[in-house]
């Protein structure tokens, strides 16, 4: 099969030269009846990754479902997410040959190989159906798993916009990312107000396309927040880093809830945060694919599904632009040069990569 491998990671070396497009890599086979042989049609790439080609060490709340496969050592094959068919089904898994489907989080490219290659091996927890009948492009569909999921896990779920109802406001810190970008689409289509912030004043117009009400640069955040919102936002996305707690928890409305998702700055820790210093009232958490508390795990993995048909159907219908959502796409050949421009943080959007 075709694959980009993982050949020289590793921080010195340039992206552009850390893989190798192989076409007689071996192909996976299923190592129980609990999974699937998936034919790749598309990997959204994501910024762990980046970290992996690098070398950097996988943070251990990145093995989201077989904690027990945790190493610190990539494998030859990265890719945490993918769109495409069912080749082959184990015989548990309730899946067909021919059934369009997507993985993400899903172990690949951090406990063995991932989607950036032709087929892919995945777990039926972590496989899930695509609307059968969509006619949407397999790179609009792999914009769409991970980040959809994160942002509507973070913003609907951990946040709360669901209990809050409309009216509510929502600060998406890092909004330009791939989860940003759904965050504001899933807050503005549940009756939000959002403020969305980018470090880049060329992309302020962007945000305010995809449909923020405010579109705020870095430095003018407590200004402009503050400022409008006298009492607070109710909700804070933070997807710059931990290290930016302090600072969101200003920015919250009494009853309020900052959830901490994405590590931009890849800073893991929030140095000087001390949690007695919170204010009061005010709410603090975290949104993970899995692996939430017990008895957590089923019921939001059964949400998958339905959230990502309606999400799929705002774009078949262009209440949701597909041009939103996707910045731009690179063939599996062309692996090094999607990460080179991921690190250049050139992106408004997800990048995608198609395996053909």
């Amino acid at each position: 099969m075709t694959a980009a491998v993982l050949t020289s990671p590793g921080a010195q070396h340039p992206p552009t030269t850390c893989f190798t497009y192989s076409t007689t890599y071996p192909r996976p086979s299923l190592p129980s009846p609990d999974w699937i042989l998936v034919r790749v049609h598309a990997a959204g790439l994501n910024r762990a990754e980046l970290r992996s080609r690098a070398g950097h060490t996988p943070f251990p709340p990145e093995f989201n479902i077989f904690q027990s496969e945790y190493h610190a050592e990539p494998p030859k094959i990265l890719g945490e997410e993918f769109v495409g068919e069912v080749a082959e089904a184990g015989a548990t898994t309730g899946f067909e040959p021919g059934e369009k489907v997507v993985g993400f989080i899903y172990g690949g490219g951090k406990a063995y190989d991932g989607a950036y290659a032709q087929y892919t091996v995945v777990h039926r927890r972590r496989c899930f159906r695509l609307p059968q009948e969509t006619r949407l492009g397999w790179e609009v569909l792999g914009a769409m798993p991970m980040s959809l999921w994160t942002a509507y896990g973070s913003v609907v779920l951990a946040g709360r916009l669901r209990e809050r109802g409309e009216g509510a406001t929502v600060l998406v810190h890092g909004a330009t990312s791939s989860v940003g970008i759904f965050a504001i689409l899933l807050a503005k289509e549940r009756g939000a107000t959002v403020v969305a912030t980018t470090r880049q004043e060329g992309k302020l117009a962007r945000l305010k396309e995809v449909g923020a009400d405010y579109a705020v640069l870095e430095e003018d955040i407590e200004r402009e927040v503050l400022g409008r919102f006298l009492r607070g936002v109710d909700i804070v996305l933070e997807l710059v880093g931990p290290d930016q707690i302090t600072r969101g928890m200003g920015l919250l409305a009494r009853y309020g809830t900052l959830v901490v998702t994405g590590i931009l700055n890849l800073e893991w820790q929030a140095t000087g945060f001390n949690p007695m210093k919170i204010p009061a009232t005010r709410c603090l958490t975290k949104h993970a694919m899995t692996n939430a508390g017990p008895g957590t795990e089923d019921d939001e993995l059964d949400l998958v599904e339905p959230v990502l048909a309606e999400a799929i159907r705002n774009v078949e219908s262009g209440k949701w632009p597909k041009e939103h959502i996707i910045d731009r796409t690179f063939e599996l050949r062309e692996a090094g040069a999607a990460h080179a421009y991921m690190e250049d943080n050139k992106a408004k959007g997800k990048v995608v990569m198609i395996i053909p």
